[in-house]
């Protein structure tokens, strides 16, 4: 039960900091947002998670559980809701309530798997990290429903997750815990790194930064950007490339998890590429089913992307190193992304949306090409397996 609710828990969390981008049209209506301006808001969560994250690495609490930094983060969510409610009425509330969220999700991270990992055991990896992406799509997909049929979205939608967020967190201080796992008692059998070099970990750096900074750019400035293209689209319409995106991404993770190693930068990068050029040319001229091709074609390529970086830097890892390995490359792609959003959306002031992202297209194809030089040839990688020590 434990392990179910954290990973909800976590769920729900990654659902609140996704609800603000269905909803970007209608703020972008109110206070006359540009698209730097919509790049900067998406950002700030990026910049408050990736600060989160760091500090969370390099000074962990000693005095806090996993399962009560989990309930921490539940309630800073909660109030994250309260801040965009408020921010239904000023923009000054809309920026705190981003950088809440980011923090809340830094939070929940690490201590939402720690907390799944002791209650369902191993297989609680897959459920966490597939937690990440059915939260953002639900928060993508629900944020745009309620838009669409609710009255008062930019307060409702939140009213609604604050409810449901204070329910899992009552939920999780309720259920009775498992035993924390022993550190004392012997590790499992891992597996000793063979063929990975520091340029094949530079590659991977590379492939978590392109797939981030590509879902944030069409999470962040497709919406409001279709909806002038195409003024008779909805809140739901809006959403849906992003949705599809999202999706496409989740089913390439799940279909290559059992052979992610075995698959190069290039042939991740090149459908990628290939689809956030058809989502430029789509958005340029209007076209509203390449838009949708190039955000399903682009998915496939920026799951699997995000999931062979973060195998590679992870791989043959002990226990005591992994954790802080996968953070410190999450914090990267996150900030990678956090920057590049930025970027274009400054860019897009000059330009236009559809130039910008065509401008950010053959950046991610150079960067692609970089990843596959520093990949090199295919690796003979191999586990030796032998007892693990800290």
């Amino acid at each position: 039960m434990l392990g179910a609710l954290a990973v909800a828990g976590f769920v729900v969390v990654i659902v609140g900091v996704n609800l603000p981008n269905p909803l970007m049209p209608l703020y972008t209506e109110r206070y006359g947002l540009t698209p730097l301006a919509q790049s900067v808001l998406f950002s700030l969560y990026l910049l408050a998670l990736v600060a989160t994250l760091s500090m969370v690495i390099r000074r962990p609490s000693p005095r806090l559980s996993p399962r009560t930094t989990l309930i921490v983060a539940l309630v800073l969510s909660a109030g994250t809701d309260l801040l965009m409610v408020w921010g239904s009425q000023m923009f000054a509330g809309l920026a705190a309530g981003r950088l809440a969220a980011g923090v809340s999700v830094g939070l929940a991270t690490g201590s939402a798997a720690t907390v799944a990992l002791a209650a369902l055991g191993e297989r609680a990896r897959t459920m966490v990290a597939s937690g990440a992406v059915i939260g953002s799509l639900a928060g993508n997909l629900g944020g745009g429903l309620l838009g669409v049929l609710t009255p008062a979205p930019l307060e409702t939608v939140y009213s609604v997750h604050l409810l449901v967020t204070l329910a899992v967190a009552t939920s999780l201080l309720l259920v009775r815990g498992v035993p924390a796992p022993s550190t004392t008692a012997a590790e499992p059998v891992t597996g000793e790194p063979s063929g990975y070099r520091p340029r094949h970990r530079r590659a991977a750096l590379l492939l978590g930064a392109m797939s981030w900074s590509a879902a944030g750019v069409v999470l962040a400035l497709v919406p409001t950007s279709l909806r002038l293209a195409l003024p008779g689209v909805s809140l739901l319409q809006a959403v849906l490339p992003g949705a599809m995106f999202l999706a496409a991404a989740w089913a390439a993770q799940t279909l290559c998890r059992r052979r992610i190693l075995r698959l190069r930068a290039w042939q991740l990068s090149v459908p990628l590429v290939i689809g956030m050029a058809l989502i430029a040319v789509a958005l340029d001229q209007g076209r509203w089913w390449l838009l949708l091709a190039g955000a399903v074609i682009g998915g496939l390529g920026q799951g699997p992307a995000y999931s062979l970086g973060l195998a590679t830097v992870t791989f043959g890892l002990r226990a005591a190193r992994q954790g802080r390995a996968a953070s410190w490359y999450a914090a990267v792609a996150y900030g990678a992304c956090g920057v590049v959003t930025t970027a274009v959306g400054a860019y897009a002031l000059q330009a236009g949306v559809p130039a910008a992202i065509a401008t950010l297209t053959a950046g991610l194809a150079v960067a692609g090409l970089s990843a596959a030089a520093f990949a090199g040839a295919p690796q003979r990688v191999h586990l030796a397996a032998r007892p693990a020590t800290a």
